[in-house]
């Protein structure tokens, strides 16, 4: 096999901080994968190397430890390898938390890691990167250092901030195409000052929030046949004609509905287990 994905869940310690960490292994040559537009990703390039094209045309490289802020739309990278990577997928407020940095401002770049985290915990990382690389601990041991330095996070959100994070993510999840008035009938804002914190640490207004996460969840279920046929229908219905499940699809996970049908590493990447608040409609037992 080319290439290989693994997602792991958070322990309990990184339970609200990670929406999931997650290993990649490929094997000789390149390998050319769209990156869909998630949270901010904490991520250790134990071999191998990434190149970024982000969708306004710029490029960035990796190194041991990068730093992938949010992406409001999705990218373009290509693998050389033989490459082994370990990545975090921070929560928005965990990403707050970790850089202090606006999503709004700071979005679809990789952003260096010595402007965010502390010699220690660089060095920490790119010692635990060459341990792995040479064998004494496994990949799946890099979670834990990863976890440890998000943990850390120096900054704190205000609270009132943090609510109104939360009831945006339960207005997400509470259905596939919620109204916008109902988010703004549950909080005790104006629809201003919740519109500039939503975009503070999801990058865009509630609407366009929400457009991003119901083509990711139109994703998640193009690659999980297994779902059920009324999540799939609740889901397709939101969406005015094929044209616009097809626009949306490919502006935000890089793809177009035929191409899930392909083996890819977008495929294992998209269990809606990984995609903490993407995810939460979809990960609901069937009867």
């Amino acid at each position: 096999m080319q290439f290989h994905s693994k997602t792991i869940a958070p322990a309990a310690d990184y339970a609200g901080i990670v929406n999931t960490f997650y290993i990649i292994e490929t094997g000789e040559g390149l390998i050319e994968e769209p990156v869909p537009a998630y949270s901010a990703q904490l991520l250790i390039m134990v071999r191998g190397r990434a190149t970024f094209t982000f969708a306004e045309g710029s490029t960035a490289q990796s190194s041991t430890v990068f730093i992938n802020a949010p992406q409001m739309r999705s990218a373009s990278c290509v693998i050389e390898g033989p490459a082994l990577q370990v990545g975090a997928s921070l929560t928005h407020v965990a990403w707050q938390r970790l850089s202090n940095l606006p999503a709004d401002v700071v979005h679809d770049q990789l952003v260096p890691s010595a402007t965010i985290l502390t010699p220690d915990q660089l060095a920490t990382l790119e010692a635990a990167a060459a341990a792995c690389e040479r064998g004494h601990i496994a990949p799946e041991d890099l979670c834990h250092y990863l976890g440890a330095v998000i943990a850390e996070g120096p900054f704190t959100p205000k609270d009132d901030h943090v609510e109104l994070v939360e009831a945006i993510l339960r207005w997400l999840a509470s259905g596939f195409d919620p109204a916008v008035s109902d988010l703004y009938a549950s909080v005790d804002v104006s629809p201003r000052q919740l519109q500039r914190i939503c975009r503070r640490f999801f990058g865009v207004a509630p609407a366009q929030v929400l457009k991003r996460f119901r083509a990711h969840r139109a994703a998640m279920l193009l690659t999980q046949p297994g779902l059920s046929e009324e999540f799939y229908d609740q889901l397709m219905a939101t969406y005015f004609d094929q044209a616009h499940l097809i626009r949306d699809i490919r502006r935000y996970t890089g793809r177009t509905p035929s191409q899930f049908r392909k083996q890819s590493l977008a495929t294992g990447l998209l269990l809606p287990s990984a995609h903490g608040d993407a995810g939460v409609v979809l990960n609901q037992p069937e009867d």
